[in-house]
């Protein structure tokens, strides 16, 4: 089980930005988000995945949203750095998701039915790329696992990003902001 722990902390610092957390020193701001962006908030009722599929307590700034067909973890608030790509980094990602679902075991699909799609929703942009398209998994234990799929989101803006697994959607609706200039 501490094994399993582990993981989803490892999962939930991923998920947190897309990028692993030592790249980002503090969380990203909100005053950046026009009005007109309806982020995914926290829930009123947030979605509890069974026991055995998360960590003791996730960190204040992430929560759960979906159902026991797909769910994922996200973090407050739902602004995500975009970088150009540049010559040698075509397959740099956005964002890495990382989904689960009830009953998805990684030995019996190894290639998840998972499909993930994105829409801009504040103007017109070219389509969302997602490099490890089809999906691939992540192993929480002998049985279980979680599918993992990593985004390009190709202009800064507002997103909705979505998740469908053989006919079960979840969407979320994240800012995409240009990434600042550290020093470089």
């Amino acid at each position: 089980m501490l094994a399993l722990r582990l993981i989803f902390t490892a999962l939930a610092a991923l998920t947190a930005n897309g990028q692993p957390a030592s790249s980002h020193p503090t969380l990203p701001r909100t005053e950046s988000v026009p009005a007109s962006c309806s982020l995914t908030p926290r829930p009123a009722r947030e979605f509890v995945p069974p026991a055995d599929y998360r960590p003791e307590k996730l960190p204040e700034n992430l929560f759960y949203i979906g159902s026991e067909k797909l769910w994922t973890v996200i973090n407050e608030p739902m602004v995500w750095e975009w970088r150009p790509h540049g010559p040698g980094h075509e397959v740099d990602l956005t964002a890495k998701i990382f989904w689960y679902r009830v009953g998805y075991g990684w030995r019996t699909e190894p290639i998840p039915k998972l499909r993930v799609t994105g829409r801009r929703l504040d103007g017109p942009a070219p389509a969302l790329t997602t490099p490890q398209q089809p999906a691939t998994n992540v192993i929480l234990d002998s049985d279980k696992g979680a599918m993992l799929t990593g985004v390009y989101v190709p202009t800064p803006g507002c997103w909705e990003i979505t998740g469908d697994y053989d006919g079960d959607k979840l969407s979320f609706v994240v800012w995409i902001e240009p990434a600042k200039s550290r020093g470089r």
